[in-house]
């Protein structure tokens, strides 16, 4: 999808989406396919939730930090009529073998963008501190 541009992008976001109503790994799908995203140096604010671009423009835009690939699979879970009332949260630590934060999204007891095309365990988060940045009741912009 990320070779793409304009409404093939928005398309094929929206096959994959619906592909995710049936999946038996839905998780770890979405956790592959963000995997592909084009990354860039952190650019997105985590403490101004409300300057995050609405899911459309994530999906278009092509800077793609990895609070951004966090709210790319939000987006993508919380589009569909199967994750759509799911409790998801976005977590920041700083690891000890990175020097920028870290974001990790987590739904139910999933934990996604820990590594990339990898699903694990929320147990994972108990090696190292953890803030939420923001958890489904504070939803930033209204994505339904």
């Amino acid at each position: 999808m990320f070779d793409l541009y304009g409404n093939e992008r928005l398309t094929k976001w929206k096959q994959f989406r619906d592909s995710l109503e049936i999946s038996q790994h839905a998780l770890s799908d979405v956790a592959e396919f963000w995997s592909h995203a084009p990354f860039v140096n952190p650019f997105l604010n985590p403490h101004e939730p409300t300057t995050w671009p609405d899911p459309w423009h994530l999906v278009l835009d092509s800077k793609l930090d990895d609070l951004a690939i966090c709210l790319g699979m939000l987006y993508t879970i919380k589009l569909t009529q199967r994750f759509m009332n799911t409790v998801c949260e976005i977590h920041k630590s700083m690891l000890p073998e990175d020097h920028d934060s870290k974001f990790f999204l987590v739904v139910d007891n999933a934990v996604l963008n820990y590594e990339p095309r990898i699903t694990h365990d929320s147990s994972v988060l108990q090696q190292f501190q953890t803030d939420i940045v923001w958890s489904s009741s504070a939803l930033p912009i209204n994505i339904k």
